[in-house]
């Protein structure tokens, strides 16, 4: 009678905690939500925003398209997925970090991944092409390589020093077993992996094109791999579903095979993606909000998910041409964030997007001087946005 009373009572614990399990997953309405278009003025959000142009050089000429802007360590730092340039934080070009080759503390061709250590001052770089993070201290001067694996990036590094590391080669396992993140350490040992989640009777695609995501917020690390709808906590070597983006009937399209044209001529090769399909780049968690910038129909979209009443809208006014907030703190075009550093929110503008797009006679505060110095040619400006914290 004691051995069934006994069972009774784990049998309980068991549904229990797997009940509290399943009700820690927070479903976010994504593809309902997204439906709805709604303006959302800056002054609504946030206490300000300030512009910051970033000094043209010949040095200092970014590319078109940006991977991560950073501000640490009394430095703002911006990668444009070829180099790696430092700035003062109010835009001033200070130099470039690493350079392109193949020799000690060169890398091949473009930087995939890359993440900063405040204590110690130092920039990890992912050269994926040649399984490795360089590492630079602050002034630019190289310290060593880390060898991690070809074709993966290292685009966090913990408070040990400790390199997370994101790779799609489990897609090629024969057994449908691998890891999609692992943790090496400064010496480049493999500490750990945490196991690619395969679901029974489901094909995956043989190559991916949208790297995974890694946020820190609260304390924790957070992850989503491309392939799946769900964003984990990351407790040690378990990954803890958190969150859940409800994708409705574009689910199936997560693990689609992409389609190539190939440029045989040039050696190269572009992807030719389902237009419904969803592809997110960046998640931007705060206390009461997350950002969400995607893509879908060949446009770079931006959601807001409000976490007190779960609901979700894609953020665009009905006069604007892109998404993004409206900016009625400063006079300046649509604000589309794509990064989240220390609780603020920053997006990138061409200068000619802003020529174009703003009355001189409209704007205020930063963006007024802004608007003054700039020239079409000039590097992009940056967007900070400091939210609300009440």
């Amino acid at each position: 009678m004691r051995h069934c009373f006994l069972l009774h009572i784990s049998l309980i614990l068991f549904l229990l905690v797997n009940c509290l399990s399943s009700q820690a997953q927070t479903i976010i309405p994504f593809a309902k939500g997204i439906e709805t278009k709604k303006e959302i003025r800056l002054s609504e959000v946030a206490s300000g925003i300030k512009y910051i142009p970033l000094e043209t050089t010949a040095e200092s000429l970014l590319g078109q398209d940006i991977l991560d802007v950073t501000f640490v360590g009394g430095y703002l730092f911006v990668c444009d997925y070829g180099k790696v340039f430092q700035f003062t934080p109010e835009g001033k070009f200070v130099r470039q970090i690493g350079r392109v080759g193949q020799g000690p503390g060169e890398y091949n061709q473009s930087v995939l991944a890359v993440a900063y250590d405040a204590a110690k001052k130092q920039i990890f770089l992912s050269d994926m092409r040649q399984g490795k993070v360089l590492v630079y201290s602050f002034d630019g001067t190289f310290i060593k390589d880390i060898k991690t694996e070809v074709g993966a990036t290292s685009p966090y590094v913990d408070a040990a020093g400790n390199l997370f590391t994101m790779s799609s080669e489990y897609l090629h396992s024969k057994d449908r077993k691998g890891d999609d993140l692992f943790v090496y350490n400064q010496d480049g040992k493999r500490l750990y992996g945490l196991p690619f989640h395969f679901e029974k009777g489901k094909s995956y695609p043989g190559i991916v094109f949208v790297p995974a995501i890694l946020y820190p917020y609260d304390g924790n690390l957070f992850y989503k791999n491309p392939l799946e709808s769900t964003i984990f906590r990351l407790d040690g070597k378990k990954k803890v579903p958190v969150y859940k983006l409800d994708l409705s009937q574009y689910e199936k399209l997560s693990a689609e095979e992409e389609k190539l044209l190939l440029d045989t001529k040039n050696k190269a090769g572009t992807a030719l993606s389902n237009e419904k399909k969803f592809y997110f780049y960046t998640l931007m968690e705060t206390g009461k909000q997350m950002g969400i910038y995607y893509a879908q129909e060949d446009e770079r979209r931006f959601a807001w998910y409000d976490k007190q009443t779960g609901k979700v809208c894609r953020v665009r006014s009905p006069h604007a041409d892109k998404d993004g907030f409206t900016d009625d703190l400063e006079g300046g075009c649509p604000v589309m964030p794509y990064f989240l550093r220390d609780g603020k929110l920053i997006g990138v503008v061409p200068a000619s997007v802003l020529l174009d797009k703003v009355k001189p006679g409209q704007a205020k505060g930063s963006l007024k001087q802004v608007i003054e110095d700039l020239m079409e040619d000039d590097n992009q400006v940056l967007q900070v946005i400091t939210l609300n914290t009440k």
